[in-house]
Formats: structure tokens, sequence, C-alpha cells
């Protein structure tokens, strides 16, 4: 395919350099500057990687759903693997559909229902901790929520030990991936006549004498231990109770069904990560909005008081919440928990009008999209009602905070179950009032996380 149709972009060598430093800084600024300069659809070289990014919807609709058959994760998620090893979250092909199938089950409404008494103990339990009058960090207590949901409704009952080694060796792992090292590292090695070089940075990196990469690989030996030997117990036990639990049964003797421990490991730790850590960040962003905009606080406090009659929600009363479901949308609208998604091109490509050459890393920029004035009426606005019925209309792939196409996050319904489940119980127990001064700077690595947490205190709730 000719390359005479390229989309534009950035093609001064010191430019893209500013924009290496510019993504270091701030990549939230560097993407709507880039999108302002050269128009929705941007293509650039760097060294010997190339790149499109999109901002248009019809153009990421292409890429996600139309011809998701020529894409494949990007480049970027080869890091991830280390992690992840060969789970949802980077697997491809038959792989991925073979696991994608195995799992759907533990993902059923009828599943969600059956963890929602999980969700709603795990919460209070937290809660009940918590002291009136207590100034408090909400980012760590969703953290902690999340999590704490998560293991036990994917793992069952742990030690209260295993519980604290699961926590810290995750953070651990999370602080890791936050690193930018190996972008530096793909720099570094890219003039060399290396045939792949972003496993080569991958193992380069792994190798540097660094104590952040020994507790990395020391947290990552951790999960692996606990997790596989929880597999063993719960096998043995022969329950039916958790996700895990659903994963051995549903892993049978014949090829189509047959899944190792080692993958069962891969999934569950593809979950533990990707969900708790994204949900909880979600939460976040909303009780800063909720804060600024004691209107819309208000209102959300008169429906879940209306609407949940005991001290916490039933399973049945969560879809009464309208509003509030409304709310949690409007926050990732505006802070989706992935801010971006990525996907590189197996063979040449066409994407709208312009020639994409093979081996292209596509950066699908959630967060701009999700913010822009081609699909959104007052698109920095808190407004809620955009997702009551008969609220504002939008492009299909201009919403699109679980992704989207094949690929859509196979926890979807999860998450919102959860969250509403989380604010509701909140919103019956306490009253909570802001305790930070100025918005949070931006904290983006595999999520978008507020950098100066969310700062409050809790009062008792009025009846």
């Amino acid at each position: 395919m000719s390359e005479k149709n390229l989309p534009p972009g950035p093609r001064s060598f010191w430019e893209l350099i500013s924009m290496i430093f510019q993504r270091q800084k701030n990549p939230i600024k560097l993407y709507e500057n880039i999108f302002a300069k050269y128009g929705d659809v941007v293509f650039f070289k760097l060294a010997s990687f190339r790149f499109v990014m999109l901002n248009d919807a019809e153009a990421i609709e292409q890429v996600l759903q139309t011809d998701a058959q020529n894409y494949t994760k990007s480049s970027s998620y080869d890091r991830f693997r280390i992690i992840f090893g060969n789970g949802l979250l980077v697997s491809e092909g038959e792989v991925w559909k073979k696991q994608r199938r195995l799992m759907a089950g533990s993902f059923s409404t009828k599943q969600i229902e059956k963890l929602h008494p999980i969700m709603v103990r795990e919460t209070s339990a937290i809660l009940n901790k918590w002291k009136v009058g207590e100034k408090l960090d909400l980012a760590k207590e969703m953290n902690l929520m999340t999590l704490e949901i998560i293991s036990v409704g994917l793992l069952g009952k742990r030690q209260e030990n295993d519980s604290v080694v699961l926590r810290e060796a995750l953070q651990d792992i999370l602080e890791y991936l936050q690193s930018s090292r190996h972008l530096w590292l793909q720099l570094l090695i890219a003039p060399f006549p290396v045939k792949d070089k972003y496993q080569a940075a991958i193992k380069l990196e792994a190798m540097l004498p660094l104590k952040s990469t020994k507790k990395f690989l020391g947290s990552i030996q951790k999960v692996n231990q606990l997790v596989l030997a929880l597999i063993e117990e719960r096998r043995s036990k022969n329950l039916m109770e958790n996700f895990l639990d659903m994963l051995i049964k549903t892993s049978g003797s014949d090829e189509d069904s047959k899944m190792s421990d080692q993958q069962m490991r891969d999934e569950v730790l593809n979950i533990l990560l990707a969900g708790h850590e994204s949900t909880a960040n979600a939460l976040t962003w909303t009780w800063h909005e909720l804060l600024k905009n004691p209107e819309v606080y208000q209102k959300i406090k008169q429906e879940v008081h209306q609407v949940v009659k005991g001290e916490t929600p039933m399973y049945e009363e969560l879809e009464q919440l309208t509003y509030t479901r409304a709310v949690f949308e409007e926050t990732i609208r505006l802070y989706p928990p992935f801010w971006r998604v990525s996907r590189k091109n197996k063979i040449p490509t066409k994407i709208k009008n312009f020639d994409i050459p093979e081996i292209t890393n596509v950066i699908v920029s959630l967060y701009t999209i999700q913010r822009s004035k081609k699909y959104w009426k007052a698109p920095e606005k808190f407004q809620p009602e955009r997702f009551l019925e008969g609220g504002e209309e939008h492009a299909k792939f201009a919403y699109i905070p679980f992704g989207a196409g094949p690929r859509i996050c196979i926890g979807m319904n999860f998450a919102i179950v959860e969250a509403l489940t989380i604010l509701s119980t909140m919103i019956k127990k306490y009253d909570i009032e802001k305790a930070f001064e100025s918005d949070p700077t931006y904290l983006m690595s595999l999520t978008l996380q507020p950098k100066e947490g969310c700062m409050v205190r809790v009062k008792k709730a009025k009846a």
C-alpha cells in the first residue's frame, strides 16, 4: 500500500523529541494539542515505530469493530504479558476466543447477582471502620473496597495474611507499570538492528539491577504462589461459590474446555489488577465531582434514601437508581478509567480515507473523544442528565469507557453493579464533606488516577 496518503501529523525531528518530553509531563495536554493542530486522525514516526492517534468516532469504529479482524493488541501490551501472562487483556486469536467463551458465564447477570451480597458485606465492613469526623483519602478507601470485593468474589475466603500479601504485591506491580523506563529503552535501542525492539526493551528492563525491578519480580512470584495454591485448594473442596470455582468447573478434559492452572492464574490476575483498580479510580472521580457539584450530590442522596429501604441496597433496588447510574456514567465519560486503548494493524489498512502502513500502533484516545465538542454539548461540564432517558444523544463510538467491539470489557456489568452498590451504601451511612482545596492533577499510567487522592471528612448521614 502506498504511503502517499498518510494522515497529517508531526514530521520534524525536534517536534517529535518535544512530544516525548510532553508525554512525560502531561500526556493529555499533548493529545489535546496534537488533535487541535493536525485533526482527529494523526500519523507520526518515532525512530522505527509508526503511530496513528484517533479522536474520531467513525475511525474508532473502524478499528475496534468494523475491521477488528485486521488488528491485534499493540506492541505496548507486550510489557504487560510479564504480569498478565496470556490472560484476556493481552491474549489474541483463538486463545482469546476460547478464554472469552469459557469465562462468559462467570460474568453473567445471574452470577453477578450471586456476588452482590459479597459487595455489600465487604463495603460495609470497611465503612464500619470509619470514624465520624475523621479525615481520610477516598482514593485509598475505594481501592481497598474494590480489591476486597473482587478478591473475595474471585478467590473466596482467605487468611488475613493472604489478603495483606496480595494487596501489597498488587500495589508493587501497579507501581512498576506506572514507570515509563521502557519507553526510553526503546528509543535507546531503536538505531540498532534488533528485530523486535519492543521485546528487546522489555527484556533489557527486566535485567536492570534496580531495586524496583527486584521488588516487581518478587511480587509476581508472591501472587503466583498465592493464586496457584488457592486453585489447588478450591479444586479439592469441589465448591461452586466464586469466580475461581467456576473456572475450575468449566475446565473440562477435552481440548475445547481445558484450562491449565497457569491459564487460570493469568485470568485471575487480569481481573484482580484491571478490575479493582479501574472501578476504584472511577468511584474516586465520582466523589470528586459530587463534592464539587452540591446540587448533584443532593439529587443522588435523595434518590438513594428514597429507593434503598434498608441500611444497604438489595440487588433489585439497584435498577431503580437511575440518577445514581447516570452520575457514574457521566463520571466515566469525563474520567475514563482506561484513558486510551491501542491496537496494531497486521496488514496495510485504511482508516477513513487515509492509508495506514502495516505494523502501525493505533492509539484510541478515550479521554479526548469523550470530551470532544464535535460529539458533546458543553463537554467539560458535569451533567449526569445526559444519561437519563431522553437525555443527550451522542455517537456510539464517542462514548466507550469500557472499550468497544469484540473486546469490550467482560466485567462491564460487574463494575456498574459494584459501583452502584458502593455509592448507595456510602450515601446511606455517611454524609461526605470536601476536604481538598483544588482539583487533583492526573496520574496517567495503566489507568487515570487523581494524583493527590480525594481527601474528605465523614459525618453520620441524616435520615
